[in-house]
């Protein structure tokens, strides 16, 4: 689903200045192991620029200097460098100059050069998961204080009545408050794309975009049924989370498997790579050598580019059809860095440690977000049931006061009429205010729901789809609430 990868794409760079450490890492890994071919300066460039990547961009100004302005390769570097956006780029792209003009092989210094820039990304990934950690905890509090604005209105309405306005506003401004701080954690936390075109990608990420083409639609439409038959909103959010579920449990078993594949294809380049050049054959011969019961992620995924590569398919289009169809961004940049190389006339088993190197370091980074987000999550789900139950049963306790008080004002006598006037013109509430707060709690939850399953989402980096997921099941914790726990008070009170 190109509109959805685009999507999410545009989300992880938005307000970002040029191309991210990750990027460059990328960019730089290829370039290592491309010049480590042997291939030419001139044509170094020419695949620089025709990476898939938003780094590429500088090398495609530096082709445009060399091929139609004449400048030589040090210059361009140095002329691209100064006007860069990004400091990171503007620093090597002046290193990179230098180096040119000194006549350094190329191979070893952008070896060098990738290393270094892994280690940045890799500090750089560490700094944000602190910050992430503590947006995390922000967002708790906030969460908090956005169930309170909600018990306010409801113990106040018991009190005096503030309002339609203000009660409105007051929610709008809950609302926006929840949703800034789950914006912020989607900035503050590192920015990746884990998943391919999800139209391109694994089994499970098509089925998964199939399903969510078709019930999300299914679901607005119902739930609009529901509230027009005027059946219980419980029921209503019940149906909601049951549609939304198979689309949400669907992309995270993609991911689940796309995350074991990222940590094992590491250990398979590298024993392709180190066959291959132990064998002296091609990398068709050495997968045939080695065992792949030692992958058992990628077994299903070798198998078919076994296959292909048997059936005298195209090697490239083979790789190509391999990365893609692991549903797993980091793995098909890894095998395309891996396959080029070797294409190139590389040496297999150092394009092998290369490409290993990048998709280790992604890997165990991902893994070490993983751990945060995952105690987010936890703590997410169960605080958003005990608000949601929370704000129900303060409202359920007002629904049943007001019966109990309109009772006493139906008892009293002529005689106390003055005095039961006093009452109830303290006591506010009645059939329409405490509906409209019906309405507005319900909302209210509502968009809790779905401002927590983003910020979930937001905290784990995965694919927009998984939405579907957190908010079915808050979704379905809030329709149980909102069913069960009035009830609950209503045995109560008698």
């Amino acid at each position: 689903m190109k509109s959805s990868e685009s999507l999410q794409k545009r989300l992880a760079r938005a307000f970002s200045e040029g191309p991210s450490s990750f990027d460059l890492f990328y960019q730089l890994t290829y370039m290592a192991a491309t010049a480590a071919a042997g291939i030419s300066r001139n044509r170094l460039f020419q695949l620089a620029r025709e990476l898939p990547n938003p780094a590429a961009q500088y090398f495609q100004q530096i082709n445009e200097l060399a091929e139609n302005l004449r400048y030589n390769y040090p210059d361009a570097c140095h002329q691209v460098g100064e006007g860069a956006d990004s400091e990171n780029v503007k620093n090597f792209l002046l290193r990179f100059s230098d180096s040119l003009r000194s006549g350094e092989p190329l191979a070893p210094y952008l070896a060098r050069e990738a290393g270094i820039q892994g280690e940045d990304y890799l500090n750089e990934y560490e700094r944000d998961l602190e910050s992430l950690k503590k947006w995390n905890d922000g967002y708790t509090a906030i969460t908090v204080s956005v169930a309170l604005i909600v018990i306010i209105n409801i113990v106040s309405t018991m009190i005096y009545d503030l309002g339609t306005v203000t009660m409105m506003m007051m929610v709008m401004t809950a609302a926006a408050s929840g949703f800034g701080v789950a914006w912020v954690i989607s900035r503050a936390a590192p920015q990746e794309v884990k998943n391919v075109s999800l139209a391109e990608g694994s089994q499970e990420q098509r089925l998964a975009r199939k399903l969510f083409q078709i019930l999300a639609p299914l679901t607005v439409v119902a739930s609009l049924a529901l509230v027009m038959l005027g059946v219980d909103e419980g029921w209503m959010m019940i149906l909601a989370s049951l549609l939304l579920a198979p689309t949400g449990i669907v992309i995270s078993i993609a991911e689940g498997k796309t995350g074991k594949k990222g940590k094992e294809v590491s250990a398979f380049l590298r024993s392709v790579g180190g066959t291959a050049t132990s064998r002296g054959t091609t990398l068709k011969d050495a997968l045939s050598h080695i065992r792949i019961e030692s992958f058992p992620a990628l077994k299903p995924d070798i198998n078919r580019l076994i296959l292909r590569l048997n059936a005298f398919g195209k090697p490239r289009l083979c790789w190509q059809m391999f990365g893609t169809e692991t549903g797993s961004k980091l793995i098909d940049q890894t095998t395309d860095i891996f396959f080029e190389a070797v294409n190139l006339g590389g040496d297999p088993e150092e394009a092998g440690i290369l490409s290993s190197e990048f998709a280790m370091k992604t890997a165990l980074l991902r893994a070490k977000r993983a751990g945060v987000s995952a105690t987010f999550t936890y703590l997410i789900v169960i605080m958003h049931g005990v608000l949601a139950a929370l704000m129900f049963f303060l409202l359920g306790i007002v629904q049943e006061f007001t019966k109990m008080l309109d009772e006493a004002m139906a008892g009293v006598s002529q005689g106390e009429e003055a005095v039961a006037g006093i009452t109830a013109a303290m006591f506010t509430f009645g059939s329409p205010r405490l509906d409209f707060l019906e309405k507005i709690t319900l909302g209210m939850v509502i968009l809790l729901a779905l401002i927590n399953a983003f910020a979930i989402v937001s905290s784990e980096g995965s694919h927009l789809l998984k939405i579907c997921l957190y908010a079915s099941i808050l979704l379905l914790l809030s329709g149980v609430s909102f069913l069960v726990v009035p009830s609950l008070v209503h045995l109560i009170w008698l």
